[in-house]
């Protein structure tokens, strides 16, 4: 194995392992607070290695595989023991579920915070205009600066590319700095286009730009937003049929890695800390988004039987739910079987 692998290797379990911890320590300090009992905080998964420390009633340990950690509350399933997880109150058990989403939000925003801070591709310059083209035909050139497409800020190379897919055969207005002045251009993005050129006909590349600690938050904040709106429209429109597996897929660890290796790859190139802190800041989003989801054995199933208790003024057969949790665990280990499958015959381009 080369010496880059062994690095890509390295950044995608750091990474990932990190934001499971992360999610698991979020459980861990809501139970506390809660004052639910905590048989064991473990580092990695299991099989266990040693016993690190005991902490009040809590066993500290170290396990063999380093993909984050897990934390086992006392009583899950079993309301008859004192101080335990089955026996707090639903409102208890429901901030004890979403703590492990929301810590992975927090973190991804403090990613994207510090991403902004240290420099983040936040301006969108032009490169090269096609001859024949309509953006050559509107009189766009390189170096102008795209700040605004119709009524909509443009901050990266992404959102531009959308804008203009999403108003092929529509005419659109430009806003651009020049030279330090401010200019318009019209122009209407082809719905056929020569290979290479894309609708406008232009390439582009993103401006690194660092910001100060308040405007970094803020644009952290709107791009977390941006990335939950925007994975969540992108899983209703593959489950609905809008979308096809070509145009984009759920996918496994294989593929998460692929994903990964192409950011480090880029990090590297770029002499850029971005793609890192984006990477992170997008996997601790989906893992919060994955784990908020209402199905069995994750924590929106675990919630989603606490809402149904609230509402009934009484608990699911404890037997029943414990059942539907376990069928839950099965069925999701099969799904990421299939998808590592996929990931491993249907690679990334």
């Amino acid at each position: 194995m080369s010496l880059e692998a062994i690095r890509n290797v390295l950044v995608f379990v750091i990474t990932l392992g990190a934001l499971v911890f992360v999610h698991e320590l979020g459980h861990f300090i809501a139970a506390r607070m809660s004052h639910v009992k905590i048989k064991e905080f473990g580092f990695g998964l299991p099989p266990r290695v040693l016993r690190i420390t005991r902490w009040r009633e809590t066993e500290i340990t170290l396990n063999w595989l380093p993909l984050g950690g897990f934390v086992r509350l006392e009583g899950e399933f079993d309301p008859s023991i004192p101080g335990g997880l089955a026996a707090s109150s639903p409102w208890k058990r429901l901030g004890i579920f979403a703590s492990g989403p929301i810590a992975n939000f927090l973190i991804g925003l403090c990613l994207l915070a510090a991403g902004f801070m240290a420099g983040w591709p936040d301006q969108v310059k032009v490169v090269d205009v096609f001859a024949g083209s309509p953006a050559k035909i509107a009189g766009l050139q390189p170096q102008d600066v795209i700040v605004q497409v119709n009524d909509t800020l443009v901050h990266n190379t992404t959102e531009l590319r959308n804008l203009i897919y999403e108003n092929r055969g529509q005419s659109i207005t430009f806003n651009i700095h020049r030279d330090g002045d401010l200019s318009t251009i019209t122009l209407t993005p082809r719905n056929e286009w020569p290979e290479g050129e894309g609708p406008a006909g232009f390439l582009t590349t993103g401006i690194i730009v660092k910001y100060n600690l308040p405007t970094a938050v803020r644009r952290a904040v709107e791009q977390m937003i941006a990335l939950v709106q925007e994975t969540t429209n992108l899983t209703i429109r593959l489950a609905s049929g809008q979308m096809t597996s070509g145009e984009a897929r759920i996918t496994g660890p294989v593929g998460l890695k692929q994903v990964s290796d192409q950011a480090v790859a880029n990090a590297v190139q770029w002499n850029e800390w971005f793609p890192i802190l984006y990477l992170g800041a997008w996997l601790s989003t989906a893992i919060g988004l994955t784990n908020l989801l209402p199905l069995p054995a994750l924590d929106g199933g675990r919630a989603l039987f606490v809402g149904i208790e609230i509402l009934r003024g009484r608990r699911i057969s404890i037997k029943v739910e414990k059942a539907i949790h376990a069928a839950g665990v099965v069925a999701l280990l099969v799904l990421l079987s299939i998808l590592t499958l996929n990931d491993i015959l249907h690679p990334f381009a």
